[in-house]
Parts: structure tokens; C-alpha cells; sequence
């Protein structure tokens, strides 16, 4: 009769630790909301869709402005209306192929790496994913190596690319984590989407 009731405990921890195992208990995962890893979004994420609106070296972003041209991040931003683009285009003074872009369907984002005293610089935003109201881009950031021979020309590298808004869900206010390849935290920008 002992073994009989010892047999039914073993029994019913055994089914309660298979359940637990399939809900996801102790499985190192976390869902949405949840606690990541330092650097890392929470959950399963939806892949945002990007097009490049204008890449290049050459722009006059952060000539005369003494704090864009310090050497450090990347300047990061999310542009939700015309008026906003206008602003920026100017102080670049960047012309796009087609300037007239639909902002009700689409937001621009954008990273500027600053002047830069030589070749060898550029930036590239590779990729937006959402984590609920946290959107993670991710910014690609290239730098001459150490001691490399390159010319000697003032540079300043953006790159420019539009988001349609129907790709995310849920919509609304989103916080926009801008990261390099490292994962180190470059920008964070809030933007209604």
C-alpha cells in the first residue's frame, strides 16, 4: 500500500514538471514583457520591412554643427512628417530622387554618422524588428582600421531609409532602439507609428 501511494506522488510530480516544462517554465525564454538578456529585446519580434530612400558619404550633416561633428555614435532619428524631412534634408542638404513621400503609409528613419576626417566611414541601417512597443534597428557603423592608409577628405555618411506603417502591429506610440552590430545602445527615439 506504501509503495502504491509513493508510486501515485512520484506520478503526479512527474505530470506537474512535464506541464510546467511546456508552458515554458524554466525554459531560459522569456515572452513578451519578460526580462532578456542585457542588450537583448524581449519575445519574438516582427521583421519590418526597409527600403533605402538615400545612402551616401557625402552630406553636410553635422559641418556646422559642433556637436554632430565630435567622433562618436551615429545620429539616430524616426522622421514622421514632411515638415521634419524638410527640416533635416536642409540642414544635410540632401535632394532625394523623389522627395514627395507619403507619410500617412510610411516613416522615414535615419542615421547620420557626422563629419569624419577620412575615407574608410560609413553606416548603414540593415534592419527593424518590433517587440511589441519597442522597435530594435539595427545600424550597421564602418570605421577605417587602425593605422589603414585612407584619403584624406572630409566625409559625413547617412543613410536613409523608409518604414511602411502597415508592418506594424500593434500600432501607436513605439520606442525606437537604435543598436550597432555590438548591441551597445546608439539612440533611442519615441515615434507614433
Amino acid at each position: 500500500m506504501a509503495y502504491r501511494r509513493a508510486g501515485v506522488w512520484a506520478a503526479a510530480f512527474l505530470l506537474s514538471l512535464c506541464i510546467s516544462a511546456a508552458a515554458g517554465c524554466g525554459s531560459g525564454q522569456t515572452g513578451e514583457g519578460g526580462q532578456a538578456g542585457e542588450g537583448e529585446p524581449p519575445g519574438t519580434g516582427r521583421e519590418i520591412t526597409l527600403q533605402t530612400l538615400a545612402q551616401g558619404t557625402q552630406c553636410e550633416y553635422g559641418r556646422f554643427d559642433q556637436s554632430a561633428t565630435q567622433e562618436g555614435f551615429p545620429e539616430c532619428t524616426v522622421i514622421e512628417d514632411d515638415e521634419e524631412l524638410q527640416r533635416l534634408l536642409y540642414l544635410a542638404g540632401l535632394q532625394l530622387p523623389d522627395p514627395d513621400i507619403d507619410f500617412d503609409g510610411y516613416l522615414v528613419l535615419a542615421a547620420m554618422q557626422g563629419v569624419k576626417s577620412s575615407a574608410g566611414y560609413a553606416v548603414s541601417i540593415s534592419r527593424a524588428t518590433q517587440y511589441g512597443g519597442e522597435v530594435r534597428v539595427e545600424v550597421e557603423v564602418v570605421e577605417p582600421e587602425e593605422g589603414a592608409f585612407t584619403a584624406q577628405v572630409m566625409t559625413s555618411p547617412y543613410h536613409l531609409v523608409l518604414a511602411e506603417r502597415g508592418d506594424f502591429d500593434p500600432r501607436g506610440e513605439m520606442e525606437f532602439v537604435f543598436v550597432d552590430g555590438n548591441g551597445t545602445v546608439l539612440s533611442k527615439v519615441r515615434a507614433g507609428v
